[in-house]
């Protein structure tokens, strides 16, 4: 399972993922019963992955592996079949030494159709290893894919939702021409929540059905519990630190409470701005 935390701010993006992924399958008693459950955990799954040189960043979380590929080995397959950023560049600035006309200064791309080519990508291994299964029956996925488009000052984030969307849909889109700023997170939020909104969202369903009223009236009530952060003028290195503090926060849940360790292993933290990715914190191999 899986914490990813996305922070957009006026100065960049910050990214971040644990790293524990949870393999599910068949478990058999002695009696020879069969239930669902978890097989085995690795605290190294690779859930924040960079898109070849481009300024463009994956989180992804649900389930680990479609088939016998892990989620991660699509999407670095995917990446392969991009051209390199400054490969293109390169080309271009070839031609105009060579006197050749060209429109562009620069490689022109955006976030929008590298996403869609993900998510056909994605999709295509997906409907394939789960097509007997019925759609609503079928394992979540998500896939976000952040960045910035050429020429933009402001980042886009698309959002790959399986089985439920048939479409790439925008996160955090600009409302009246100004971009919006903050904090999304996926996976195993349910600490975040309880951090952040001041509440619990199964209570919240609990009294909704006990009461017969409906769930957006309760939560109006409680949003008043949120706590107040202003991304609007939060500086990009106060972005990591709160980036990291969230998945700290699910993870340390986790940790403590009873239950299987679904959340842990190493952080790896991006930082994505115009015209760079960077790693901040990036686990490595070792032996």
């Amino acid at each position: 399972m899986t914490i990813c935390v996305s922070v957009k701010v006026s100065e960049g993006l910050v990214l971040a993922a644990d790293s524990t992924a949870s393999i599910q399958g068949a478990l058999q008693d002695q009696k020879g019963n069969q239930t669902i459950g978890i097989l085995k955990t690795y605290d190294n799954a690779q859930k924040l992955s960079h898109l070849n040189d481009y300024p463009i960043g994956t989180l992804t979380w649900g389930i680990s592996q479609i088939g016998s590929r892990t989620v991660a080995s699509l999407i670095k397959e995917y990446e392969y079949s991009l051209s390199s950023l400054e490969e293109e560049n390169q080309k271009i600035r070839e031609l105009r030494m060579r006197g050749a006309h060209v429109d562009t200064n620069s490689y022109q791309y955006n976030v929008k159709d590298i996403s869609r080519g993900l998510f056909e990508h994605v999709k295509k291994y997906y409907e394939i290893e789960f097509s007997k299964i019925p759609s609503e029956k079928r394992p979540p996925l998500g896939i976000l894919v952040s960045g910035y488009s050429s020429n933009n000052f402001f980042p886009d984030q698309w959002l790959l939702d399986f089985p439920t969307s048939n479409d790439i849909n925008e996160l955090r889109p600009d409302v009246n021409g100004k971009p919006s700023f903050g904090a999304n997170w996926f996976g195993l939020t349910d600490a975040i929540i309880r951090l952040h909104w001041g509440r619990d969202d199964q209570i919240i369903d609990l009294i909704a059905n006990h009461f017969k009223v409906p769930v957006d009236d309760i939560k109006s009530l409680v949003d008043r519990f949120q706590y107040p952060v202003a991304f609007e003028g939060m500086p990009l290195q106060d972005a990591i630190d709160y980036t990291v503090y969230l998945v700290n926060v699910a993870i340390g849940r986790f940790r403590f409470v009873v239950g299987a360790p679904l959340c842990g292993g190493e952080i790896d933290v991006s930082v994505i701005t115009p015209n760079s990715f960077t790693w901040v914190r990036r686990k490595s191999w070792k032996a």
